[in-house]
């Protein structure tokens, strides 16, 4: 009787061969992980060994955290791309704090909490909030699903393992290379306040008919109609914080069409936002509630927007005049738009 036996079977180098390829492969990841380790890549705080600060990219969704960790900033300005031309440097000068731009475009209010609660986390002073208010915090239910720029939670949470689990990818090795550039002196980081403008995308004089407001759908009924889930987390933020911190919050303008009409159904939902809006801050000392969405001979002039939502820097600087005279005087602010 005779059988047949692969030499494969009965050749011990195909064994080593693959132990020895598995080991490499194992070894590899280790190497890439330590790496992460070492260098933190989005400068999130929760790992890093190196020292290194900032770094440059302009994936707000992922920048702002390196932003809202950093210690030489005690005040904040959220949101998403209607917040963007508030300049934080302005800020700074006009009220004595040190104000970071956390905006992130395309993110929705639930995105913009989760980095406020990051922002909190990593400093126990606030000198001032500032929360800029698009249509999408009167929404009078949470989307299930969202849309619009990827958002990682991930970033933003407090397990170091979920944050780890993510440092094995292709994206995480190039963030970790630009990082050690910058450590190395090969590199600029970005603005530490995070403010750039538009102005370079969208040059003055041009006006774009894009990005209509998303005002929010009619809600089926009066109650339903008072009902702002994203507003009543923010208030339960602003609830915890010391009583001495003050808050505004922003209603971006937008280009006068767009403005609701007196009487009509989305001008009742957005008199109800407004004032839930206003109820967050009602009674904080050095705290105001703005809406700069009006019409008026500013918001009708397309020179002074980009689009029908992004606004340019004339009608900044009246907004950050406002925002500081609210820090200042509080509800009896004078604001003048």
């Amino acid at each position: 009787m005779s059988s047949s036996i692969s030499s494969s079977e009965t050749d011990p180098g195909w064994g080593r061969s693959l132990k020895a390829c598995l080991g490499a492969l194992v070894g590899a990841a280790l190497l890439v992980l330590a790496l992460m380790v070492l260098v933190d890549p989005y400068d999130s705080g929760k790992l890093g060994l190196l020292g290194i600060d900032g770094v440059d990219n302009r994936l707000t969704q992922i920048t702002a955290a390196s932003r809202a960790r950093n210690p030489d900033f005690n005040a904040a300005i959220l949101g998403n791309s209607t917040a963007q031309m508030i300049e934080p440097a302005e800020l700074s000068r006009a009220t004595g704090l040190h104000f970071v731009q956390l905006h992130m475009t395309g993110s929705i209010p639930r995105q913009q909490l989760a980095v406020l609660h990051f922002f909190l986390r990593h400093h126990k002073q606030v000198g001032a909030l500032v929360i800029v208010a698009d249509p999408g915090w009167c929404e009078h239910a949470r989307p299930k699903e969202e849309g619009g720029v990827p958002f990682p939670d991930w970033l933003y949470d407090r397990s170091v393992v979920t944050y780890a689990v993510r440092l094995i990818s292709w994206q995480a090795i190039e963030q970790a290379f630009q990082r050690l550039s910058i450590g190395l002196g090969r590199r600029q980081r970005m603005n530490p306040d995070g403010y750039f403008s538009y102005e370079d995308i969208w040059p003055p004089g041009q006006f774009r008919e894009i990005n209509w407001p998303r005002d929010p759908p009619p809600a089926a009924s009066a109650e339903i109609r008072t009902r702002f889930p994203e507003i009543d987390a923010l208030a339960d933020i602003v609830k915890g914080l010391p009583a001495d911190a003050p808050v505004v919050i922003v209603v971006p303008p937008t280009f006068a069409a767009t403005v609701p009409k007196p009487g009509t159904e989305t001008a009742l939902e957005r008199s109800a936002c407004d004032a839930a809006l206003k109820q967050v801050v009602a009674g904080r000392p050095r705290s105001n509630f703005i809406s700069y969405r009006v019409d008026n001979d500013l918001t009708r002039d397309r020179a002074n927007f980009a689009d029908f939502i992004h606004y340019r820097p004339k009608l900044a600087r009246r907004i950050e005049q406002g925002i500081a005279a609210s820090l200042r005087d509080g509800e009896s602010a004078r604001i003048d738009f």
